[in-house]
């Protein structure tokens, strides 16, 4: 399963490893239970907010509604190609993909790695800074980059290289839209996780886990194929976030 996490050199990314630190701040109330759900069978009462008894379409955007009313969080993490020798030997170990992200749409910090390449990216009051390592900056021809932050504003295309791994709706969209396939597995027992199979049940190339109660907000993904693997986890959803325009720059807006 793949998803497009650079535009050059790592198309074939799919999904990116991830151990949350802490948010900080007191937590924001929960968002409320989707009410619009399928009813129960025979009028039995559900515990939970009843994303299972959904179509894998009908699941998917309630997912997407729920991100997109939660607000800020945090996830990072890393992805792992693989690659298959011309020799026929067993697909080996390839370039590596991180991610170390917090805020939300259009007001956020973020770190990713790929292969030799690092680069920062902080939008914040309608602007967009970026800096990177040297092998970032000689890729992208911007030299200044190298020595601070470059205010990116007006040059959508030093972002958007990056998409979706830099909104958090858009990113969870693509891991689900990764197949054809996307179903919800009934919870089990008390367990307050509830699983979305990406693939075939019994043969899944992917699983969400989300929230059972309240709104259904991811909490981890995991995936394997013949592309990769790696694993993606969320945390302090609606927790308050500040994000600052950075400091150190080489290139300042306007």
């Amino acid at each position: 399963m793949s998803f497009s996490a650079r535009a050059a050199g790592l198309a074939g990314a799919a999904a990116c490893a991830i151990v949350l630190a802490g948010c900080t701040g007191a937590p924001a109330a929960p968002p409320p239970t989707p009410t619009h759900l399928l009813a129960p069978p025979d009028g039995e009462r559900i515990a939970g907010n009843g994303l299972w008894l959904l179509a894998g379409p009908d699941a998917t955007h309630e997912i997407a509604e729920a991100i997109s009313g939660a607000g800020a969080v945090q996830y990072h993490g890393s992805y792992t190609e693989l690659t298959s020798p011309s020799d026929g030997s067993e697909p080996r170990a390839g370039r590596g993909l991180a991610v170390d992200y917090r805020g939300r749409a259009g007001e956020y910090a973020a770190k990713i790695t790929a292969g030799d390449e690092r680069v920062e990216v902080v939008a914040v009051d309608g602007r967009t800074y970026v800096r990177g390592n040297e092998a970032y900056a000689s890729a992208h021809g911007i030299p200044d980059a190298a020595d601070g932050f470059v205010c990116a504003t007006g040059d959508d295309s030093l972002v958007a290289e990056w998409a979706p791994l830099l909104e958090p709706g858009d990113l969870v969209e693509s891991l689900l839209a990764s197949s054809e396939s996307v179903s919800v597995e009934p919870p089990l027992g008390d367990a307050d996780l509830i699983d979305v199979i990406v693939g075939q049940t019994g043969a899944p190339v992917g699983v969400l886990t989300v929230a059972r109660s309240g709104a259904p907000l991811p909490r981890e993904f995991r995936a394997a194929d013949g592309t990769g693997d790696g694993t993606f986890a969320f945390e302090g959803w609606g927790e308050p976030i500040e994000i600052e325009p950075p400091a150190e720059l080489s290139v300042a807006c306007g």
